[in-house]
């Protein structure tokens, strides 16, 4: 059960969230559901409120004209250096070397930003087989496990992690006959 304390900071950081996103927001995709689910997969996975609020916020830098110094002056520094990691530098063109670079960054930063990470692209996992997408999204999530697995093996978001490990795996699998 998330405390009322907790609850009222949950809702802080989801207030924040829809007004960055609807004041600036410049991304066509559900942005506001996709970081709602993340903070709640790590509400319901017990981490602490700062790590719940990063999960929410997570998008808020690359996705609006938002700044890290807000997210700072908002939610503190702990959140605010978690979201800075989870932030991938969009003056890389490269779409690999940006979350190679992004991912290099969360490692740096620490387990805590590693776990955002994580749920941000757990919960990204249902639009992977979208027509849109290429191998990307999965060279990403493999990078992500490879990178992460030392740091989170005995996290409980891990195990959602094996899972889409897994079905990458059986889809790899399946591509071979």
């Amino acid at each position: 059960m998330i405390s009322y304390q907790t609850s009222k900071e949950i809702e802080k950081a989801i207030a924040f969230l829809v007004h960055v996103i609807n004041t600036s927001g410049n991304n066509p995709k559900p942005v506001i559901l996709h970081s709602i689910l993340v903070g709640l997969s790590l509400a319901k996975l017990d981490y602490p409120v700062h790590i719940i609020q990063a999960g929410f916020l997570h998008d808020t830098i690359e996705d609006s004209s938002t700044s890290i110094e807000s997210v700072k002056e908002q939610f503190g520094g702990k959140v605010a250096t978690i979201v800075a990691g989870c932030t991938y530098d969009r003056s890389i063109q490269n779409k690999a070397e940006q979350y190679k670079d992004a991912m290099q960054r969360a490692t740096e930063a620490g387990k805590e930003t590693l776990i955002v990470m994580a749920a941000d692209l757990i919960q990204n996992e249902p639009y992977y087989n979208q027509g849109d997408f290429t191998q990307y999204p999965w060279d990403k999530i493999i990078y992500f496990i490879g990178l992460a697995e030392s740091y989170l093996k005995d996290e409980p978001i891990w195990k959602n992690l094996e899972l889409i490990k897994q079905k990458i795996y059986e889809a790899d699998q399946k591509s071979k006959i």
